[in-house]
């Protein structure tokens, strides 16, 4: 008689993540839509500016990420911010939050876009084919995901160091040529240096935590994490750091080299790279610095997704069937399929990336605020290990600290709020809704039956 093949859990992951491989992941992810896409929107909000919101951004984002450093560094949590989220905060927060994550990933269409533009940058007769350029990309990227975490990995690190190389040298060539003797003054390209004053500073720092904030992605990966507690807090706080340094640099060379209005109007850093950089090195920026900064944020992006929904999907906040695990790749296979079904036509109907990415912002600005004060609670519910802890202070300094975190989120989560038009505040609010009532369903029918999906450090 056959014998029945036993069905793949998420503790039953291989742990094959090592420091390396987690901290690639992680400035992989940081890395991309920051500089290469999304500072471009931010030179429009605030000018030459964009330097010094890089710097705010960059302290929004620690402070954003001070929960999850607690929080790992006393558990190993399976299902990454799923599982925070029900620690933390409860059980039907943390359904809430599993819908509004999967309506919240329409951002990685805006990877694949980025990508094509970059692409056209070099081509530029690609540029009649943009929309089926950013589609086949983002099917690559899916399909390489399909093949495992161990190849999502490899491929990350392979980017990984080609990408620092190239932003290196772009920061080596462009930081001489910056015009500092009147960039901060009122005076260089005939422009103030705050093009749209305080309000519009603040609004593109806000913006650009989006892109200075990705290290907490390496929470999905606790499954595959061969020691998540020593790991993932050095590997947000010193990824988040070098690469906000780098970041200042770079814009300072966005915001000081060519008049604005000529870099918003190309839509990349691509005329910027050719005034700077002899042929060969701009060809390998735009290969290996502006393609592949966007591709391993947009890798990581796909894989990050995954775990937190296998871990929703154990627990009955959606059929089981949607979290299955292949048997040889352990892909969440299925979940594969729904984000590449709700990403391919943003693509083919030409979405705008800029609200994309704030539609996703918000989403995750209203969730983090509930996980951030969640975090409160680590002393009363896992004493011995946050006394073991490296990263343990008192109880009023831990208040502090995350009620500082829950306010610059509300802060965050207004700045986000301005500028966008009533469609995209009403999908967000439509969002909501919808997580509400889903989860109101699901545990009225009695679907909901939560699992332990945390080992304690």
């Amino acid at each position: 008689m056959a014998q029945t093949q036993k069905k793949i859990e998420l503790k039953d992951v291989k742990q094959t993540l090592g420091r390396m491989d987690i901290f690639a992941i992680a400035v992989g992810q940081i890395i991309g839509a920051g500089v290469m896409t999304m500072s471009i929107a931010a030179l429009k909000m605030t000018g030459r500016a964009v330097n010094i919101a890089f710097v705010i951004a960059a302290v929004f984002t620690i402070f954003g990420a001070i929960p999850s450093i607690f929080a790992s560094s006393v558990l190993r949590m399976r299902g990454g911010l799923y599982t925070q989220a029900l620690v933390f905060v409860g059980e039907k927060f943390a359904g809430f939050y599993t819908i509004t994550s999967i309506l919240g990933k329409l951002s990685m269409a805006m990877f694949a876009i980025g990508i094509a533009d970059y692409l056209i940058s070099l081509v530029p007769g690609l540029g009649a084919y943009h929309t089926m350029l950013s589609f086949v990309i983002l099917t690559l990227f899916f399909i390489l995901n399909f093949f495992g975490t161990e190849w999502m990995a490899k491929a990350q690190s392979f980017m990984f160091y080609f990408l620092v190389a190239a932003l290196l040298i772009f920061t080596a060539f462009g930081v001489p040529k910056v015009q500092w003797a009147g960039y901060f003054g009122n005076e260089l390209f005939g422009q103030p240096l705050l093009s749209n004053g305080i309000g519009g500073l603040l609004e593109a720092s806000s913006y650009l935590t989006f892109a200075t904030g990705g290290a907490t992605v390496i929470l999905s990966f606790s499954a595959d994490a061969k020691d998540p507690g020593k790991d993932f807090p050095f590997v947000i706080i010193t990824s988040t750091l070098l690469v906000a340094t780098l970041y200042a640099f770079l814009a300072s060379c966005i915001g000081g080299i060519m008049p604005p209005e000529e870099v918003i109007a190309a839509g990349t850093l691509g005329p910027i790279a050719k005034l700077i950089l002899p042929t060969p090195l701009y060809y390998f920026f735009m290969i290996a610095g502006a393609i592949f900064a966007l591709g391993t944020t947009l890798n990581s992006s796909i894989a990050s997704a995954l775990k937190p929904l296998v871990s929703a999907c154990e627990d009955g906040w959606l059929p089981a069937w949607i979290g299955q695990l292949h048997p040889k790749t352990q892909v969440a296979w299925v979940l594969l399929i729904i984000f590449y079904a709700v990403n391919a036509p943003a693509i083919l109907f030409g979405l705008d990336v800029g609200s994309l990415g704030k539609w996703a912002l918000i989403i995750g600005n209203v969730t983090n605020f509930f996980i951030s004060l969640g975090v409160i609670r680590i002393p009363k519910l896992f004493p011995e290990a946050w006394e073991r802890s490296a990263f343990h202070v008192s109880n009023g300094v831990l208040t502090l600290l995350l009620g500082g975190t829950a306010a610059t989120i509300a802060m965050q989560a207004y700045l986000n709020l301005q500028g966008l038009n009533l469609y995209i505040i009403g999908i967000n609010i439509a969002t909501f809704i919808f997580a509400v009532l889903w989860v109101w369903y699901r545990t009225k029918a009695g679907k909901v039956n939560i699992r332990q999906s945390y080992e304690v450090l």
